[in-house]
């Protein structure tokens, strides 16, 4: 008896720690507009850098091949210093 209460208490608590329908769907329409404006920025960014001469994109140090990588990723790892740096030092000894 006191095994069959426990299991109930146990399933009742489950129940009541997973988000309820309108939580989830709240949550699913977040991550569907985050989505949408990370795809209009990339485009965005895209449109804006192919409209640059290649002079423009080279002051800004960029090549035309580089731009839907730059859109992607950023301006991650793009300083001169870390962008030709090696990803692995080995250590001194």
């Amino acid at each position: 008896m006191m095994q069959v209460v426990l299991t109930q208490a146990l399933c009742r608590a489950e129940e009541q720690s997973r988000p309820g329908l309108v939580a989830r769907l709240t949550g699913w329409g977040r991550e569907r507009w985050e989505s949408h404006r990370q795809r209009r920025r990339y485009w965005r960014t895209v449109q804006a850098l192919s409209g640059l001469d290649d002079r423009s994109l080279h002051d800004i140090g960029l090549e035309r091949s580089e731009i839907t990588s730059y859109a992607t990723r950023g301006g991650e790892d793009r300083h001169p210093a870390r962008r030709f740096a090696p990803r692995y030092i080995p250590p001194m000894y």
